[in-house]
């Protein structure tokens, strides 16, 4: 992937999306851009100290404009809107941020796959919206969860509670792009489904324990006399389903899906599973993943599951390249602008590189040469401005592009 002028390509992304946008200053739409910019070009440590360095402005107007909150979900919906396919489901994960210090607010306990337990940091609660069609997850919101340890708030209060909160909150914005929602195991909970669904009105995809109490339903005739109609025909034992009434519906060389209408006694509803057995190497490993529409195709199902995990490229991205996790500020307010910020640099950089395509094609994305080619044209710039040297001169400009490649992983 060679991508040439990048920064062109990046100004008018970010700007095309400003105009969409109400009630939105034009100082403040141009710092916004700038920002933006400034992320994906940066070297070193995203904070206001090396902002100051490689930026336009000083440390304290970075600080200030850093304070002043910004709509972050009505951007990156129209991003989506604008540069996405038609094709589009909601998916949430939370994410550990590593912090160091004793007074950042939220700092907490909270669970880190990286680690494998749990660790002392921040977290984020974040929706991307998971493109199907072109395979890629772009950022909406991030909101950085109440200090907590081992997923309790208070004495009252869970994790769960506060991410079901979330949901609630975003819902009407994030209906927009979406009424599916995808989230994994550890949300298979009744008390957020049902907020989720109920309340929320998202369709819920997500997957069960490997030992869900699951239920079939009955289909034989009612005995007559007396007495409440037979719903259920026992209990599914998820080692060894009947596969008269789990059917096969698509066979291929990774995995075997099996679906059916099943009771969640956990869930307390109905729900469409899909039994999947996946051939890993000489292995059979078997989950069971579900969605609250019972009319939802198993196979879409299966695919829609898998594309969450996308979110985990879109946080190693923005750890690696966007400096996620080096905001060194104390205020609530300058943190949630530096995730969202940091988040949303990654989601035009996927736009940059995809630039020219189809909305609906997929494509090879790589954020670091977005990154590496926003970083030669600064230091080449800055070289050229000291010796009053313009790079649109014929006898230097394929020199110029040649130097903008240089360092790239795919050029």
């Amino acid at each position: 992937m060679i991508t040439q002028d990048a920064f062109t390509i990046g100004k008018m992304v970010i700007n095309s999306v400003l105009s969409k946008m109400d009630l939105i200053k034009k100082s403040r739409s141009r710092f916004i851009t700038e920002i933006l910019v400034l992320f994906l070009g940066m070297r070193g440590r995203h904070n206001f100290l090396q902002m100051s360095r490689e930026g336009s402005r000083n440390e304290k107007s970075f600080r200030y404009q850093f304070e002043k909150s910004f709509d972050w979900l009505s951007f990156n919906r129209n991003l989506v809107k604008q540069y996405g396919s038609d094709e589009v489901i909601i998916g949430f994960d939370p994410s550990f941020i590593s912090k160091s210090g004793k007074y950042s607010p939220g700092l907490g306990y909270f669970y880190s796959g990286c680690k494998g337990s749990y660790a002392r940091g921040l977290e984020l609660g974040s929706f991307a919206a998971l493109d199907v069609s072109q395979h890629l997850a772009y950022h909406l919101i991030a909101s950085q969860s109440p200090s907590a340890k081992r997923d309790r708030i208070n004495e009252t209060k869970t994790l769960v509670d506060h991410y079901a909160e979330l949901v609630l909150e975003y819902s009407g914005q994030l209906k927009q792009v979406s009424d599916i929602a995808v989230f994994d195991a550890y949300f298979t909970k009744k008390k957020f489904v049902d907020i989720v669904c109920e309340q929320a009105g998202f369709e819920m995809i997500g997957r069960m324990r490997d030992d869900a109490n699951l239920k079939y339903l009955y289909k034989g005739e009612q005995a007559k006399g007396r007495g409440r109609p037979r719903k259920y025909d026992g209990k599914i034992d998820t080692k060894n389903i009947d596969k008269r009434r789990i059917k096969l519906v698509v066979e291929n060389e990774d995995c075997k899906i099996y679906s059916a209408i099943v009771f969640s006694v956990g869930l307390k509803r109905n729900i469409r599973i899909a039994y999947v057995e996946h051939k890993i190497k000489s292995k059979i490993i078997r989950k069971i993943y579900f969605s609250t529409n019972i009319e939802r195709d198993p196979e879409q199902l299966l695919e829609y599951y898998k594309l969450r995990f996308q979110m985990e490229f879109l946080f190693r991205d923005a750890k690696q390249h966007m400096g996620l996790e080096h905001c060194q500020a104390r205020s609530q307010n300058k943190l949630d602008f530096h995730f969202n910020g940091s988040l949303t640099a990654v989601s035009v950089a996927k736009v940059i590189a995809r630039y020219g395509k189809e909305r609906k094609a997929r494509s090879s994305v790589s954020v670091s040469d977005i990154k590496t080619e926003m970083q030669n044209r600064n230091l080449i710039s800055r070289i050229l401005s000291i010796y009053q040297i313009d790079h649109k001169l014929t006898k230097i400009t394929n020199a110029y592009r040649n130097l903008l490649n240089f360092g790239k992983i795919a050029a």
